[in-house]
């Protein structure tokens, strides 16, 4: 039997119904044809890779993640570990003088208020006394809050009036935007006066990370952060040239618009309330550090009803950001009420986040049949110990509350993950190992479901279980090859260290070590 391509010697887990282990799998036109449990001498192939007793999973996928911001952060200055304003004036500057004189943006990114000892952003002011000439655009870990040099605010082109502007005690204005009205229409302006090419560019630098990260499957959302949806046009256009399957969702409020497109679904992070570090997720408790405050709906019920409701009788899967507990309550009630008007459909709609739930609210989304969209990376890097950010926010038992990975599949939820990038990095095989050895230890869950997260789960959550997810005769040949198998270090933080050794995706290899 002889195939395009083979691999072989390999400890291949298909995550299929069985979790059953193969030894070889044999590719030919881009599709699994055959799979092996034992050597066998008479398999050949065009192209051959041995595998060496090496780890094959399916190709892997982020099932959400913000495409152009995450290009633009793979070249922005990372200020996460920064401690002090000083420390961020400090990293910007050095960036501005080494920036060519052609570059006109320089992005400082994966902010952190609380991580500074300030407690604040850096202002116009500040930033114009290091900039050399270039435009500053600071962008928080959340990507719901920035600040710009002066020589940024016409473009960032902010009304008079809009929530979320910052002044100093004279009334001027700082530069800094802190609420989803302000920041969200900040952003979109300054990244749709990019231009085309250099929108597309970064697109093509975030398909280009993942692939690297094992990826072959990316849900990716476009709109609402660009003027003028430029990325949404661009992507429809030139998905194919991609190393990755690239799932397209559309965040408008616009469910006409998106049908249009012949797109089988609408939204992503339509945000009905904002983040944590900004302190406008939306939660029933107020902050432990801003005792005053609760947090931001943004949209009254009927707003999200009418996007739900009309999505519904479209046909159309449709899926919104809900960060917080009085977030998530909004969202499910009006799932619950659409269905009750007009019966359930396979359309396997979803919440984007869902990261602090109550018990109720759990098993209510499991009655639903919602998809849950969660990012195991937030609690990777903001709850990774003592005097954590979230433990900061919330308090312990409330930074406990977030992200409970074993509550949400204990009540029979199907559970995806993604990286939200650029809020956390692009890293399907850390997700993994955060779900199983979280550094929070009270919310670790089996290293099965925490691989379907990033597998099957992710292609039954875009309708794709049929062609994608698993390594099953007639499926899409989508593999990552890794050095470590993650079944054998489940207790030992080497989990964290696993690293993709090949990445295929339909058959050609799109990454290499």
């Amino acid at each position: 039997m002889k195939f395009d391509l083979l691999l072989k010697n390999g400890n291949i887990r298909t995550i299929d119904n069985d979790m059953s282990v193969q030894n070889w799998v044999g590719v030919t036109d881009g599709k699994i044809v055959a799979i092996g449990a034992a050597p066998d001498e008479e398999v050949t192939a065009d192209e051959i890779i041995d595998l060496g007793g090496n780890t094959v999973l399916p190709g892997l996928m982020d099932c959400h993640l913000h495409v152009l911001s995450a290009g633009i952060s793979l070249s922005a200055v990372p200020l996460g570990d920064a401690k002090t304003i000083g420390e961020v004036l400090e990293l910007l500057e050095a960036a501005c003088k080494d920036a060519p004189d052609d570059e006109e943006w320089i992005f400082g990114g994966n902010f952190v208020t609380q991580n500074v000892a300030e407690g604040r952003y850096p202002t116009r002011f500040e930033l114009d006394a290091i900039a050399h000439g270039k435009k500053i655009m600071v962008m928080s870990a959340s990507l719901h809050g920035f600040a710009f040099t002066t020589s940024a605010l016409p473009i960032a082109n902010i009304p008079e009036g809009t929530p979320g502007v910052e002044r100093g005690e004279d009334g001027e204005i700082l530069g800094v935007y802190t609420s989803d009205e302000s920041s969200f229409l900040a952003n979109a302006n300054v990244l749709g006066s990019l231009g085309e090419e250099k929108i597309w560019q970064y697109i093509v630098d975030c398909a280009e990370n993942a692939a690297s990260k094992g990826i072959t499957t990316m849900h990716g959302l476009f709109g609402l952060l660009v003027t003028g949806d430029i990325d949404v046009d661009l992507i429809l256009k030139r998905k194919d040239e991609l190393p990755v399957h690239m799932e397209v969702f559309y965040q408008t409020w616009d469910v006409d618009k998106a049908k249009a497109l012949g797109l089988p679904r609408v939204g992503g992070c339509l945000t009905l309330d904002g983040a944590a570090f900004e302190h406008t997720i939306a939660n029933f408790d107020p902050f432990v550090d801003e005792p005053a405050l609760r947090g931001v709906l943004y949209h009254n019920d009927d707003e999200i009803y009418q996007i739900v409701k009309k999505a519904h009788e479209q046909d159309m899967q449709v899926t919104l950001h809900a960060l917080g507990d009085r977030a998530i309550d909004q969202l499910l009630w009006i799932y619950h009420r659409v269905f009750a008007e007009q019966g359930r459909k396979d359309l396997r709609h979803r919440i984007e986040h869902f990261s602090y739930p109550t018990d109720a609210q759990i098993q209510m989304a499991k009655d639903l049949d919602l998809i849950l969209s969660i990012q195991p990376g937030f609690t990777y890097y903001w709850d990774n110990g003592p005097n954590s950010a979230f433990e900061i926010i919330f308090g312990r038992e409330g930074a406990d509350k977030w992200d409970p990975f074993n509550k949400l599949l204990d009540a029979g939820n199907i559970v995806i993950a993604g990286s939200d990038c650029p809020v956390t990095p692009v890293e399907p095989l850390v997700n993994i190992a955060t779900v199983v050895n979280s550094p929070n230890p009270i919310r670790n869950a089996g290293i099965d479901d925490a691989i379907k997260m990033v597998t099957i789960n992710g292609a039954y959550a875009v309708n794709l279980e049929d062609r994608k997810g698993s390594i099953e005769i007639g499926k899409d040949a989508d593999f990552v090859v890794i050095d470590k198998d993650p079944y054998d270090y489940v207790d030992s933080k080497e989990i964290y260290d696993i690293e993709p050794l090949f990445t295929i995706r339909e058959g050609v290899i799109t990454y290499r070590r």
